[in-house]
């Protein structure tokens, strides 16, 4: 009986999140302009149900998929208009903050960016500061370790698409959905 209690919670989570993403499909065309907005309601509920799978029904677990629903909107937002919002960081610092230990979240808050603080001084143009702002504020709701597996597991999946893929363009390309996938692998792990 109180596996059919969690399978309803399970389902109801999943449900919540893929309308939450439905959600945000509409909002981001609405702010983006762009009618291309991908499969975000899906991926929202994917990623509900594996956090979910993962970490069962908890407070680590809301904050997990808040943060997973804020980088799918990141993600996504940046593929239409190569920009992260100012407000998206605020919304992952506030997700951080359900569960927060304050050592490790400040020092991830100041040190995971710091690579890309580092490349972003070095050569202008390479790293946007929306992306700076993103991994600090993953930086907080990871922690240092975390947050740099994130960051390491992101930045070698954007290369390795980048090549197969995108050909020798001298256009940039959105770097959040990689830094998001880098995330939630680091979650999961």
């Amino acid at each position: 009986m109180i596996w059919l209690l969690e399978l309803h919670g399970f389902m109801a989570a999943v449900s919540v999140s893929f309308l939450s993403g439905m959600l945000m499909d509409m909002l981001l065309k609405k702010l983006t302009g762009s009618e291309k907005v991908r499969y975000v309601a899906v991926l929202a509920a994917a990623a509900t149900a594996i956090v979910m799978g993962t970490y069962g029904i908890g407070l680590h677990t809301f904050a997990c998929i808040l943060f997973l629903q804020v980088l799918l909107f990141a993600a996504e937002y940046d593929m239409a208009a190569h920009t992260v919002p100012d407000y998206v960081p605020v919304l992952i610092l506030l997700a951080g903050m359900i569960e927060v230990e304050f050592a490790p979240a400040l020092l991830g808050l100041v040190l995971v960016p710091l690579p890309f603080l580092a490349a972003a001084l070095i050569k202008e143009g390479s790293i946007g500061g929306g992306d700076i702002k993103l991994m600090g504020a993953c930086g907080f709701m990871l922690g240092v370790r975390r947050g740099y597996a994130a960051l390491m597991l992101g930045l070698f999946l954007a290369v390795v698409f980048q090549t197969a893929y995108a050909g020798k363009k001298d256009k940039g390309f959105a770097l959040v959905p990689y830094l998001a996938v880098g995330c939630l692998l680091s979650l999961l792990v």
